[in-house]
């Protein structure tokens, strides 16, 4: 048993070593493992939600308390990837500290994703609780109310809790501090180009949101004044809208006054929205602004959208590719093993499975189902991929089935899947790892490619989704075409170099 250790702990070290040779190869690595740290930790980098603040003397943690709020983070997909921010040091942990422990690393790794499954079912089916809202001060409220209250901001502020204070805090100085970015832009543009903006930019969200309460206001006074001039300050009407003022002036003076008490504010690295925000931004307003305060034609931000794009490419290309794998390895398995009728069965089969285009499969299944889900998309394209799996797998139990070790084996009693499965797997799964980088690239390739089409899964930041905003806003707005095809462009090109460098590190001709 230790020798059989050895020798594995030796293939895979000698495997490393020679892989660290192709220099390519290394620096496409370490790009595709910043594109995994990325896509886990999105939220860390792009997100309205602080991951720390000290207000009014109190600590909070926001952004750690909406990771797991399916009001917040609405697909599912998030959800799945925000509890991977706490098992994927996990994973690295056991991988570190077991690594001379096959068999103790791999009980470890199943139990780790046991866990991740567990929890993520427990966390999508379970009644969302919103951070911000508290069912007592609620009820509280509506017995409150019953007595016909006038709208009074004191009365609002003693019913909410903590985090809904702190929320609308947020809220207003986040939208006041990208009023202020974006003028100072408008202002350097004016001052750069010598002439003012040909075209009047529209309003920021926070200048959206005063223009609203002041026509609110006006309103109100309009109805004051009139019924004044009436002689009618007595009615019901007039006092309604004398409360709706002071409602209005209140709040706006509470809000200004209270995020001075916003303290040690850390806000996520890159941007401060998340991808459903609404960012407010226009046509006109991005032909004036910097690449990085861009949004998208539906008003969210673009970098933030980017920066979450990254998920759905990782796991259609991790899935689908699993998909594929789960399929194609017992088939090719027993085929190449067996032989005989059941493998040209199984040749004929793989004949015709590959007659059929993944891409044009894709197509037509989306248009039969009517669905753009990426789930569907992921599974079409694990289903159709198998058959270049399934024939190497074949080719490999070929190979390995007359070997001295597998007689022995028959001589020793095992059975035949002992002996597949136990024995010949091992050696004929290192082979296969060549074809994995590619078959990712093929499936992210599939995916954003359907995207780009317009059959991709509508409200999504996938980057063929992203790809196609800036394809319908062409050329008004062909620079939101160029940041998803650059980064699509970039994730493939280092999975290639990472499969080049592996078939290169697994050929003994080349050592």
């Amino acid at each position: 048993m230790d020798g059989n250790h050895e020798q594995y702990t030796s293939y895979w070290g000698h495997l490393w070593k020679q892989y660290k040779r192709h220099r390519l190869g290394l620096i496409g690595l370490c790009v595709v493992f910043a594109f995994c740290l990325v896509g886990i930790y999105a939220p860390f980098l792009a997100s309205s939600k602080p991951i720390f603040v000290v207000y009014d003397g109190q600590p909070y943690f926001p952004l750690f308390r909406y990771l797991f709020y399916t009001e917040f983070f609405t697909k599912r997909l998030d959800i799945f990837f925000n509890l991977l921010i706490f098992t994927f040091p996990l994973f690295l942990l056991c991988l570190f500290t077991l690594r001379h422990k096959r068999k103790w690393l791999a009980l470890a790794w199943i139990a780790l994703c046991a866990l991740q499954i567990i929890l993520f079912l427990y966390l999508i089916y379970r009644k969302p609780h919103d951070p911000a809202s508290d069912p007592k001060l609620t009820q509280e409220r509506q017995l409150a109310l019953k007595n016909d209250r006038r709208p009074d901001w004191a009365f609002d502020l003693r019913f909410m809790n903590p985090y809904a204070k702190l929320n609308m805090i947020l809220r207003f100085q986040q939208r006041e501090e990208q009023h202020k970015r974006i003028e100072a832009y408008l202002q350097s543009h004016s001052n750069n180009s010598g002439a003012p903006l040909s075209i009047e930019p529209p309003p920021t969200l926070w200048q959206i949101d005063l223009n609203r309460e002041n026509e609110q206001i006006e309103r109100a006074q309009k109805i004051i004044l009139s019924l004044e001039q009436k002689g009618d300050r007595g009615s019901e009407e007039y006092l309604d809208a004398q409360a709706k003022v002071q409602f209005l002036q209140d709040r706006r003076q509470w809000l200004e006054e209270q995020t001075h008490k916003l303290q040690y504010l850390i806000m996520p690295l890159v941007r401060p929205f998340h991808w459903e925000d609404d960012a407010g931004g226009e046509q006109s307003l991005n032909q004036h602004i910097p690449w990085w305060e861009l949004t998208r034609i539906n008003r969210k931000d673009l970098v933030a959208a980017l920066i979450f794009g990254v998920r759905i490419s990782l796991v259609v290309g991790l899935l689908a590719v699993w998909i594929a794998l789960m399929i194609g390895i017992p088939i090719g398995a027993y085929a190449g093993y067996y032989g005989g009728t059941f493998d040209i069965l199984v040749s004929r089969m793989l004949e015709i499975w590959e007659s059929m285009p993944t891409f044009f499969m894709l197509l037509m299944i989306v248009a039969i189902t009517q669905s753009k889900s990426i789930f569907l998309v992921i599974a079409v394209i694990g289903l159709f991929g198998w058959t270049g799996f399934s024939r190497y797998i074949r080719g490999e139990f070929f190979k390995q089935r007359n070997l001295p070790y597998v007689e022995a084996g028959h001589a020793l009693g095992y059975s035949e899947s002992h002996l597949m499965f136990i024995h010949i797997m091992p050696n004929a799964i290192p082979p296969l790892l060549t074809l994995l980088p590619f078959a990712i690239m093929g499936a992210i390739t599939s995916e954003a490619g359907l995207s780009f089409l317009g059959l991709g899964e509508e409200g999504s930041c996938s980057w063929g989704v992203l790809m196609d905003e800036g394809r319908t806003a062409f050329p008004g707005e062909s620079y939101l075409l160029w940041p998803p095809a650059i980064l699509l462009t970039i994730l493939l090109i280092a999975i290639a170099l990472v499969g080049d460098a592996l078939r290169d590190a697994l050929d003994p001709k080349l050592e």
